[in-house]
């Protein structure tokens, strides 16, 4: 099971459904309403000063009633009557929606902390910012465990409210790492904005775990070799990388459409994927154009890697294909599964490892 589920999390909500807090503020900001319209009524019906009004308004609300102050007319009797109905029920919301939201808050941190305590060969995210973000929905499509680790105090708490296991603190802090379970875990991503926070963070994460696979942003281009000595595995600089394509766009056309054909996961049935073969696999043995590979799933072999060696790149049809070959793969989603299945027959989608 994923490690995030916001649309079936018993603590998230709906568009439809106001979360306890939500329902805390929309209950003050009516009985400020009330507040108002009750000190209007007052001052206008039974034409009380507005500071007088103001305090029968409070004394009403307050269901106190003391008596030195009250409404005269049958106008301000009524109005008061129900003002008062009104007012114990926007109260009672309030009350309501903060204990509730107290005890879910609770629940949902314990339930939270238990549930990564229990995580293993999952995934860490270092900051939510829009890398993140558009990190973490990849790796929710695609069915990974995954652990979120962001500085941002009202950032977390919303990531936490959406059923996404959430960590607030500062990911290079070796307490909160050993929180998201490093030692267990499969590989840490390093996305935040800055460059010496993605290093220290770097640092400390490989201090942990000597075999955790390490994947950190870059924002500029003097911070990848820096990245690198820190232990990172892979170095993505999302700047440089999308002024490649961009050039690519401008000066290839043909070449920039492919590019933005494979990279459009969300609108496109077109990906690329790697497919580990395992020792059972009925694909070891077999020439490329032997394995159907082409022929029946009409996907293509792009690249593999076999081994520490460098990757073969556009194989030939008498490559003979190994265990423990690495695969690089283009195709639908539907071909590109049934390769997994065929591949790794005792595996599942999310149970394979980043090769360094």
């Amino acid at each position: 099971m994923p490690a995030s589920l916001p649309n079936q999390d018993p603590y998230s909500f709906s568009a439809f459904e106001m979360s306890p807090q939500r329902r805390f503020q929309v209950s003050l900001l009516t009985l400020a309403s009330l507040m108002g319209i009750g000190t209007a009524v007052y001052h206008f019906v039974e034409q009380y000063t507005w500071l007088d009004s103001f305090y029968l308004t409070v004394a009403t609300l307050a269901t106190v009633g003391y008596g030195d102050v009250s409404p005269k007319t049958p106008a301000g009797r009524i109005f008061t009557a129900g003002f008062i109905l009104v007012s114990i029920t926007v109260v009672g919301a309030a009350v309501q929606a903060l204990i509730q939201g107290e005890i879910l808050s609770t629940f949902s941190r314990r339930r939270m902390f238990k549930d990564i305590s229990q995580l293993s060969d999952h995934f860490i995210v270092c900051g939510a910012g829009r890398v993140g973000i558009t990190l973490i929905k990849e790796m929710e499509r695609t069915g990974a465990e995954f652990v979120i680790i962001e500085r941002d105090e009202q950032t977390a708490e919303r990531l936490l409210s959406q059923g996404y296991l959430t960590l607030n603190g500062d990911a290079s802090e070796e307490d909160i790492l050993l929180g998201a379970q490093i030692d267990k875990a499969r590989g840490i991503v390093c996305c935040t904005p800055s460059d010496a926070d993605n290093v220290y963070i770097t640092l400390t994460a490989r201090g942990l775990n000597g075999d955790l696979y390490i994947v950190a942003r870059a924002t500029t281009e003097s911070a990848i070799e820096k990245l690198k000595k820190a232990g990172a595995d892979k170095v993505v600089s999302p700047t440089i990388i999308g002024s490649h394509i961009m050039a690519q766009v401008l000066l290839r056309p043909a070449v920039g459409d492919f590019i933005e054909l494979t990279a459009m996961t969300d609108t496109m049935d077109l990906v690329i994927e790697q497919v580990e073969l395992a020792e059972n696999s009925p694909l070891v043995g077999k020439f490329i154009r032997d394995c159907g590979i082409r022929s029946e799933l009409n996907a293509i072999i792009v690249a593999i890697k076999r081994g520490t060696s460098s990757s073969l790149f556009n194989p030939p049809g008498d490559t003979v294909l190994q265990s423990g070959d690495i695969l690089v793969v283009i195709g639908n989603r539907e071909a590109l599964e049934s390769l997994e299945s065929t591949a790794n027959p005792s595996r599942t989608k999310t149970s394979r490892k980043p090769r360094r």
